[in-house]
């Protein structure tokens, strides 16, 4: 009988553990957007570079906006994988308090705070490199407009 409420224990000390899963699975997902965002701007650098006129005024200023887009991305990378180690000691904790009967209680939603806050950050380094983005692109094709025509902003 003192089997069956341990396993009923330990089963919930795992739900309760593991909840959090669903955060660390989406700070996992933005962080594959992250990597793919981040070798795509290192993709089109390269290409400029290597390009026909790569001291081009234009060719330079893409590359200036690559550079800064790049920073946000890797700084929003950063945050990301702080978020996730964060979110990984949160479950460790919650699962250790009550295994070896400690109140962690306090802590865990501190770290779960601090995980929010982190990945927040993180989005928005993304937001700012979107802007950067959509700037960028308008740049470009403003510069391929005729000349007269407006950009229709």
């Amino acid at each position: 009988m003192e089997t069956t409420g341990n396993l009923k224990h330990i089963a919930e000390l795992i739900q309760l553990a593991v909840a959090p899963i669903f955060l660390l699975t989406a700070v996992a997902t933005t962080l594959t957007l992250f990597a793919g965002r981040l070798a795509r701007i290192v993709d089109r650098g390269r290409a400029l570079e290597k390009g026909a006129d790569p001291a081009s005024p234009a060719n330079r200023a893409e590359l200036a906006a690559l550079v800064r887009r790049a920073h946000l991305i890797y700084r929003a990378l950063q945050l990301g994988v702080c978020a996730a180690i964060l979110v990984s000691l949160l479950m460790t904790l919650a699962f250790a308090g009550e295994v070896f009967r400690f109140d962690s209680a306090r802590t865990v939603a501190v770290l779960f705070m601090a995980a929010l806050f982190v990945y927040t950050g993180a989005l928005l380094c993304l937001l700012r490199e979107v802007f950067l983005a959509i700037g960028s692109f308008r740049l470009g094709i403003d510069a391929a407009a005729p000349a007269g025509a407006g950009s229709g902003r």
